[in-house]
């Protein structure tokens, strides 16, 4: 005969997400998008400090944002690949900057796209969701 106790369910901790841009207005609207869809965000408006709170926190994904100029975007992409990390990275940007970025990203958005949806769905794949 059973008790009819039901197994105690431990919540699954949120993954953590790191996201930069330059532009605040973009940042809020695409953190709100993020975290509405259930993730924890962590946020720079500098592209330098991204690469430091990459090598001293643990983040399940990095979003850049289509604010940061391609040149960036492919600079930043470069030193993660150099510093060996397997954070994916989720790169926002045009159409036109799409072939220069493609290498050196888990995944693209484009922006001209709307990136709801899109960006939910790159994120939840590369995290392991």
């Amino acid at each position: 005969m059973t008790s009819g106790a039901q197994p105690e369910v431990q919540p699954r901790p949120q993954k953590r997400i790191l996201s930069a841009g330059h532009n605040p207005a973009l940042l809020r609207v695409r953190n709100s998008l993020i975290e509405t869809a259930g993730y924890h965000v962590v946020t720079t408006r500098e592209s330098e400090l991204l690469l430091d709170l990459l090598a001293r926190q643990q983040f399940d994904a990095v979003v850049l944002c289509s604010s940061i100029p391609a040149p960036i975007q492919e600079n930043i992409a470069r030193q993660m690949r150099a510093s060996n990390t397997k954070t994916p990275l989720i790169i926002i940007c045009s159409q036109h900057d799409q072939e220069r970025l493609r290498g050196l990203a888990s995944e693209i958005v484009l922006a001209e796209h709307g990136v709801s949806q899109p960006l939910v769905e790159a994120i939840s794949k590369v995290a392991g969701e």
